[in-house]
């Protein structure tokens, strides 16, 4: 485990992302560098040098699709209109309009979230590359988490400049249609009857906007990675089950989010009857001019709904063969649980606390009152060194998150789907190390963006580096060939249901055998 205070890695040490308080310096050097331009297939673009790296050229705000307003929302995408001269890409463009973060969140977290403003005219992607060249280098698209409700692709943690230079690949993020706006199926009051997967068909022509012009970024077209975290692993692996994605990308990751099935037809059909009725509206025109607000706050249950483009989950009720060719690489964190404010991080004073705990947890709210201590002993065995609610954080993320990715990842592999799994462990400095790898942890070390990130992070050691290091490096060397390797890193083998190896990331990286089956049975024994 990370111990922090003058650590030196094994990895040995890295050299640091540009901070935040270099920015004002190298923007005024990096002025005077060309403007880089691009031709994209709707007109050319002008793109700025990165402010933490003179050497990667950055393209913001790039439209890939028409305003998403009036007469266009609950619609498909559309086609962007072809401009003429150069359009500017140096500012990110407006968020899709979505809810905020909720307060359970850790506040820690609203340091690094986008404060971009939100509108309908959204859909919009950010670019970097190391070069606009013909270099055909891997590509790598990431959609961000925030569940379907929240969220956007600029956030400062998801720059791209450190995978650009030290890693030779291009890098995407996208904003896309979120809740209502993105999710709600209409096809029985007449509306469009893919109208329940706007936003998801949004992801699908970002993709094929990468298809048409990344080359002109110096990327390569036929090697794309999708991935994600949290609801952006959702998206990445109901991507899997869309077969007008089909060819689009060759390779996902799907970090700390499985999407197993999809809202059923009927109970989506049934959620827009709801609203529609909540706001006083009768007919799909009518729920077109209703005020971006007014719509957010009728709530609603939002995701991805079954009909024409996403006719079946990916994992339910069976693995779908549809991308079976897609390797995929799925993973969790050690506590991702205690990234919501309900799992404690400091010791509980008594048993009828921790029972009271236990009871108001959502992940482990289930497990009856009576089997709790049995489990916390079965729980204590595998990890002696932990106190009762530690055992506690590491049971709610069993019964959130771990639990599913074992279970999906012995169904694919068992399908003959290539598969790996990770488990990412380093804990964080954040609230005195408390919170041990929560939720949303390794996005700093996948994009090598600990300086960016440190709200969560802490001050960054050498582990970290070290660790940034290894991380971004696995996941861009599986873009670029379809397997997950490090340079000074192990061997990562496959998961399959025989040796469901995973690795172990963390200050000393391994990889081990089946370390989910003992307690996910004593987890399963204690809710029946």
């Amino acid at each position: 485990m990370n111990s922090r205070p003058n650590s030196t890695s094994r990895f040995g040490s890295l050299r640091p992302a540009l901070g935040l308080g270099l920015a004002a310096a190298l923007f005024t050097t990096t002025a005077l560098a060309e403007t880089p331009t691009v031709t994209t297939t709707a007109g050319e673009i002008a793109g700025m040098a990165s402010p933490y790296d003179a050497g990667v050229q950055v393209f913001l705000g790039i439209p890939y699709g028409a305003d998403t307003g009036g007469e266009n929302r609950f619609r498909p995408p559309q086609p962007v209109t072809p401009w003429e001269g150069t359009r500017e890409a140096t500012k990110l463009g407006d968020a899709c309009v979505g809810f905020g973060y909720p307060p359970f969140l850790m506040p820690e977290e609203g340091a690094d979230l986008d404060t971009s403003p939100m509108s309908e005219d959204c859909l919009r992607l950010n670019v970097w590359t190391p070069a606009t060249d013909d270099g055909k280098r891997a590509v790598m698209v990431w959609f961000h988490g925030g569940g379907y409700t929240s969220g956007s692709g600029g956030s400062v943690r998801y720059d791209g400049t450190n995978l650009a230079v030290k890693q030779d690949v291009v890098l995407v993020t996208v904003n896309h249609r979120l809740g209502a706006l993105g999710f709600m199926d209409l096809s029985a009051v007449g509306g469009d009857p893919d109208s329940g997967n706007a936003g998801m068909l949004d992801i699908v022509q970002a993709l094929q906007w990468v298809q048409d012009n990344i080359a002109a970024f110096g990327g390569d077209p036929e090697r794309v990675m999708v991935f994600g975290e949290s609801g952006g692993g959702g998206k990445v692996t109901t991507l899997l089950s869309m077969p007008g994605a089909k060819g689009l990308f060759q390779r996902a990751v799907a970090e700390s989010g499985l999407q197993q099935g999809g809202i059923p037809t009927e109970a989506g059909q049934k959620t827009a009857a709801e609203v529609m009725e909540t706001l006083g509206v009768a007919d799909v025109a009518a729920l077109q001019a209703v005020p971006t607000e007014d719509l957010l706050k009728a709530g609603g249950n939002w995701g991805p709904v079954i009909g024409p483009s996403f006719p079946r989950g990916p994992f339910q009720p069976d693995v779908d063969p549809l991308s079976a060719d897609v390797p995929l690489i799925i993973g969790s964190n050690a506590t991702e649980a205690v990234f919501f404010n309900v799992t404690p991080i400091d010791p509980l004073p008594d048993d009828a606390a921790l029972k009271e705990a236990f009871a108001k947890n959502p992940f482990a709210g289930s497990i009856p009152a009576e089997n709790i201590d049995k489990l916390l002993a079965s729980y204590g065995e595998i990890f002696p060194e932990k106190a009762p609610h530690e055992l506690l954080q590491v049971i709610a993320t069993d019964a959130w998150m771990t639990g599913q990715v074992q279970a999906t990842a012995d169904a694919r592999s068992g399908a003959g789907q290539p598969t790996w799994v990770y488990h990412f462990a380093m804990p964080q400095g954040a609230r005195d190390g408390k919170l041990g790898a929560p939720h949303t942890a390794e996005i700093a070390y996948v994009f090598d963006n600990l300086d960016l990130s440190m709200a969560l992070v802490g001050e960054p050691d050498d582990d970290d580096r070290a660790l940034a290091s290894l991380v971004s490096s696995y996941w861009a060397t599986f873009a670029k060939t379809g397997m997950p390797a490090a340079e000074g890193g192990p061997d990562w083998p496959q998961w399959t249901p025989d040796n469901r190896a995973v690795l172990v990331l963390d200050a000393e990286t391994g990889v081990e055998t089946d370390p989910f089956s003992a307690r996910l049975d004593a987890l399963g024994a204690a809710r029946n």
